[in-house]
């Protein structure tokens, strides 16, 4: 009997840490983030990180906006639809843009060495989609669109929420 109550102990511990675990790695079954994000754009300082210095060409054509879906290497289900579906909104619905420069779409593993700077500079603690403002080349402000999370299970509001967000900035640029 105390070893059958020793063996309930030990599997409800290894639950909790499993549970505990996956609340850092993803969101939770109702897709709500674990920490509370930012609901206002953040303006940042001069020191920020010239978000621009991935883009291929260094001319002086800068992007108006940049949008960021950070991700890490093990992803679930969930993590690689947020990936796909910011992916097809920004796509369809922002072609010209991405076309002629006034846009970008990076999607960068923050794993990898050159890129976990990201966590500290945009607050990250999951994957998230960054939306930032540009001037000139310098990152001036920038939005977590957390909703992605809350609206994973329905891609129109999803789709509609990415591209609202995005026209909000390029109408400010």
């Amino acid at each position: 009997m105390k070893a059958k109550t020793s063996m309930m102990g030990l599997l409800a511990v290894a639950l909790m840490v499993l549970l505990a675990f996956s609340n850092v790695v993803c969101s939770d079954t109702n897709g709500k983030n674990s920490k509370p994000a930012n609901e206002e754009k953040t303006n940042i300082d001069s020191a920020a990180i010239n978000a621009v210095e991935l883009s291929a060409d260094s001319t002086d054509d800068f992007p108006e906006v940049i949008a960021y879906y950070f991700h890490t290497t093990y992803r679930c289900v969930s993590c690689k639809k947020i990936e796909a579906y910011s992916k097809e909104a920004i796509e369809s619905g922002f072609d010209e843009e991405l076309a002629d420069g006034t846009m970008e779409f990076y999607s960068l593993n923050t794993d990898e060495d050159e890129n976990k700077h990201f966590r500290v500079d945009y607050q990250l603690y999951t994957k998230s989609l960054i939306i930032c403002d540009m001037k000139d080349g310098k990152l001036v402000a920038w939005k977590n669109l957390d909703k992605v999370w809350q609206l994973i299970r329905n891609k129109d509001e999803f789709m509609k929420y990415v591209q609202d967000e995005i026209n909000a900035y390029l109408k400010e640029s």
